[in-house]
């Protein structure tokens, strides 16, 4: 059993880099664009993506802590190419909106649900010491096949984009048979089980769930901080990238050229990653979430504000990548095991709602003036932020 479950994480990387080997992440809104959706539109569908987002969060990753993180993930997969012919050949603003709302539900089921069952496998084989250097390892494997996205789709949509959603969907497939074969880990039960009819019982256990890890964040309100205070750094870095794609478009940049500039900034987010265990245990995490935020928002002005848009770009990068690993290996050291899953949506949770707030927003100042000031609004925004999380700290100092 110990060995089937070992398993688990060579499998998890083959998922990651074909889950993420999604060749419209970077074209999708130049794929919209085309077909005659303003600004506008597109953040309104990113928002209802978001807003979707938002409200499934927790009860998908309570699906997965109670029905398990495989079948959560093999759930998602099934969602995600439903998704995919919604995005392809909807011409009506309602039925994209269905399909972003498809997508949605098919990231809920997998963002909380990964990252559970490779720290769970791990603790089972008393392995958790690892799981650093293991997410480090796996932020590269996703940067990887990233960069291979960007290139590949950027290339190809120059000349059909028909190809590009054929191969998205035989991509899909693969992950959703990949995770297949993986194996749930054993969890300990402490909570005792809903009695009554079926659909008591389901809605009774999320609820249950839902509470329970609630409690738990109560405890250690850490969590809640380290969740809100990074996502909000990462809604900024987001927001900039979706809106980078159609400046570049409307400035004369190819397909090709956006490709070869997103996958330079995968490409150093991964090695980045992957040095962060180093770099936690020379600074310790206190320095790295503060200073690495601070260079974050440098990058999102250089951006900006300088024509050379791509190379600040590439910077985020590096510093998106250290971030991200030092506080998922933090937030799982401090979350049991029964209740990882939905804790972990609530991570995503949180950038669904920033997301929902500032996307579309964007799109409308975009519209209304132009998409210079839109990036000037989106470090503005992320300074500002920044600027209320120091003063926050510093009362919290002082009262301590």
């Amino acid at each position: 059993m110990n060995h089937r479950i070992g398993r688990n994480i060579g499998l998890d990387y083959s998922f990651t880099f074909l889950s993420n080997l999604n060749l419209l992440h970077a074209l999708w809104m130049i794929w919209l664009s085309l077909r005659g959706f303003s600004l506008l539109e597109l953040g309104l569908l990113e928002g209802i993506f978001h807003a979707t987002s938002f409200l499934m969060e927790v009860p998908t990753g309570a699906v997965a802590d109670l029905w398990g993180r495989r079948n959560s993930r093999v759930l998602g997969r099934l969602f995600f190419l439903l998704s995919i012919f919604f995005l392809w050949q909807a011409d009506s603003f309602l039925f994209q909106a269905v399909g972003f709302a498809l997508t949605a539900i098919g990231y809920n089921l997998e963002s909380g649900a990964g990252d559970a069952l490779v720290y769970d496998s791990l603790a089972h084989l008393q392995r958790d010491h690892e799981y650093m250097g293991i997410k480090g390892k796996k932020e590269l494997i996703y940067q990887c096949a990233s960069v291979t996205a960007f290139l590949t789709g950027g290339y190809i949509a120059t000349r059909n984009y028909n190809y590009v959603f054929s191969i998205v969907a035989v991509v899909a497939v693969l992950s959703l048979i990949n995770a297949l074969f993986m194996v749930e880990p054993p969890i300990k039960k402490t909570a005792a089980p809903v009695e009554g009819s079926l659909i008591k019982k389901i809605l009774g256990s999320l609820i249950q769930q839902t509470r329970d890890s609630l409690l738990v964040i109560k405890k250690e309100p850490r969590i809640a901080f380290l969740i809100v205070y990074t996502e909000a750094v990462f809604v900024f870095v987001t927001t900039q990238y979706f809106y980078l794609q159609t400046w570049w478009k409307f400035a004369g940049y190819t397909e090709w050229y956006m490709g070869v500039v997103f996958a330079c900034q995968g490409l150093l987010a991964g090695l980045s990653a992957v040095l962060a265990p180093k770099l936690d245990k020379r600074f310790g995490e206190e320095k790295l979430l503060a200073a690495v935020p601070v260079l974050l928002l440098i990058s999102l002005w250089g951006t900006a504000v300088f024509s050379v848009k791509g190379v600040f770009f590439i910077l985020i990068g590096a510093f998106e990548g250290i971030l991200m690993v030092t506080v998922s290996d933090y937030i799982n050291k401090l979350i049991p095991s029964e209740f990882r899953a939905t804790i972990l949506s609530y991570q995503s949770m949180v950038f669904s709602l920033l997301m929902i707030l500032l996307f579309p927003v964007i799109g409308w100042i975009g519209d209304l003036y132009s998409l210079d000031v839109s990036l000037y609004i989106i470090a503005g925004t992320g300074s500002a932020v920044f600027l209320l999380y120091k003063i926050f700290e510093s009362v919290k100092r002082v009262k301590q």
